[in-house]
């Protein structure tokens, strides 16, 4: 069986991320798609930076905001702007904030984090989720390794509603844009 050409570089911050990408995206992204692991916000920035120069395919950096204040995520993105458009045009790569975390898109729809959960969630835990997701999962989950246990968790139907969040739902149609302009 012949793999297909690479066409896009995704930079995440960690394993998590790339986990997650790799399951929830459609199947034609990911077979198409080389997601690079970074390591933290910091590594992962610096070889966006580094494919930018050494690469001609288009370059997705997907990474955490760390806060849910507008006016740091905005300065946030307005860095990874100017650091990226040193080296290449903006039609070159794609920014993409999860605010505050990736771990978020568990909790954009009630439906998903209660199928997640088993059960219904309150209020009150879904807007403690907003600010800081990845440690609600692991209280909610019982767990201290969200990738083995989203291993089990990830079925079709939910990844189905996954899919249809707006983050994931922003990087697949940049993926189709630039899948059209190559």
């Amino acid at each position: 069986m012949a793999t297909e050409a690479i066409m896009q570089y995704f930079i995440v911050e960690g394993a998590f991320d790339k986990f997650i990408l790799e399951r929830i995206l459609p199947e034609e992204i990911v077979s198409q798609t080389k997601i690079i692991t970074g390591n933290g916000y910091n590594i992962a920035l610096s070889k966006a930076r580094s494919l930018l120069v050494s690469s001609e395919l288009p370059v997705s950096l997907i990474v955490d905001s760390n806060t849910t204040d507008r006016t740091s995520i905005e300065e946030k993105k307005d860095f990874i702007m100017q650091s990226l458009r040193q080296l290449s045009t903006p039609e070159h790569f794609h920014i993409f904030l999860a605010v505050p975390e990736i771990e978020v898109i568990f909790f954009s729809n009630r439906e998903v984090v209660e199928e997640l959960r088993g059960g219904k969630i309150s209020d009150q835990q879904l807007e403690l989720a907003h600010y800081n997701p990845k440690q609600e999962l692991l209280k909610m989950l019982h767990t201290e390794n969200l990738q083995k246990s989203f291993r089990k968790l990830l079925t079709p139907t939910l990844i189905e509603k996954l899919r249809k969040t707006e983050f994931v739902q922003n990087i697949i149609k940049s993926c189709r844009v630039t899948a059209n302009a190559v």
